[in-house]
């Protein structure tokens, strides 16, 4: 099953110091002991987490997830951030119907020495703050957990993408709707408590610009830094780009059905685009979108 990697966020967002989670509303949640949790199957890597014997785990249930976290950990701010955030996702993703019974697991490391090794161990790239695989999360984090970054709703629309979309997405599209959506929450929180997203990435290098179709044809993920951090943000700008300029979240989501389904970027391109826009008129203009031009000495 493909691991769906975020960069840890220094490079996207920085934002003032805001913990206050309260107006995201009180989402019901129950401390319990793990034989007590109404799911208790776990993937090989949750089960691997769940038996390091250097980590003391506490367990807790809300409506739509079974976090597993270290002593100490600020449980009830987390609890609010997934579940107003995977609420978020599904709105803006014009998602109206759940039935999905299953609960994801969350597991939350505090010690970043043990966090690397496990990341290590899971041949995991050293940069990975986080990643979905499926329904379960792993991230790191402080022990009173802060709804600093994009890295929580950024996993969080991982997985609701796999749940209510499936199929075979690409891997720019999956990344970079993750990176727009991840943004775009984390940019309503601080809206709500009068703070404002700033330091965003939203040029890529010319030195490092991906063409389009090696952007949209690309199964996995390059493997210098510099690539990864371009791969990341030329993907969440050309999302962005299709979403403001070219019709919105209904064309996108169809857009993103059609690929999901196996047809590649050209062809859905055109049953989605291609009545009002020629494909290479529309590379021009995003090329110029997310390109910026070199400082001359």
């Amino acid at each position: 099953m493909l691991v769906l990697l975020s960069i840890l966020l220094s490079f996207h967002a920085v934002a003032q110091d805001v913990d206050d989670t309260s107006s995201l509303g009180e989402y019901r949640f129950k401390i319990l002991p793990f034989d007590q949790l109404s799911e208790r199957s776990v993937s090989r890597q949750g089960d691997a987490a769940l038996k390091l014997a250097t980590v003391k785990w506490e367990h807790s249930e809300s409506d739509h997830f079974i976090f597993h976290t270290e002593s100490g950990f600020a449980v009830t701010q987390l609890v609010n951030v997934a579940e107003w955030s995977y609420d978020r996702i599904k709105k803006d993703l014009q998602i109206t119907q759940d039935s999905f019974e299953r609960k994801c697991h969350i597991y939350v490391f505090l010690n970043e020495p043990v966090w690397h090794e496990f990341v290590s161990n899971g041949k995991l790239e050293p940069w990975t703050g986080g990643w979905c695989t499926g329904r379960e999360l792993f991230f790191a984090s402080r022990p009173h957990f802060k709804f600093q970054g994009t890295t929580l709703p950024h996993e969080m629309t991982h997985l609701v993408l796999h749940r209510f979309v499936g199929g075979d997405i690409p891997l720019w599209f999956n990344e970079g709707l993750a990176e727009f959506e991840g943004i775009r929450v984390y940019r309503t929180y601080l809206k709500m408590r009068n703070y404002r997203l700033t330091n965003i990435r939203d040029h890529v290098d010319p030195d490092h610009f991906i063409t389009l179709k090696d952007l949209t044809s690309a199964v996995d993920y390059p493997k210098d830094q510099e690539e990864v951090i371009a791969f990341y943000t030329e993907s969440e700008r050309l999302i962005t780009f299709l979403y403001f300029q070219y019709g919105g979240m209904d064309r996108l989501m169809q857009f993103l059905k059609l690929q999901s389904q196996g047809a590649h970027f050209d062809s859905a391109w055109r049953e989605v685009y291609g009545k009002e826009h020629e494909l290479q008129e529309f590379e021009d203009r995003f090329v110029a979108f997310v390109s910026k031009p070199k400082p001359t000495d």
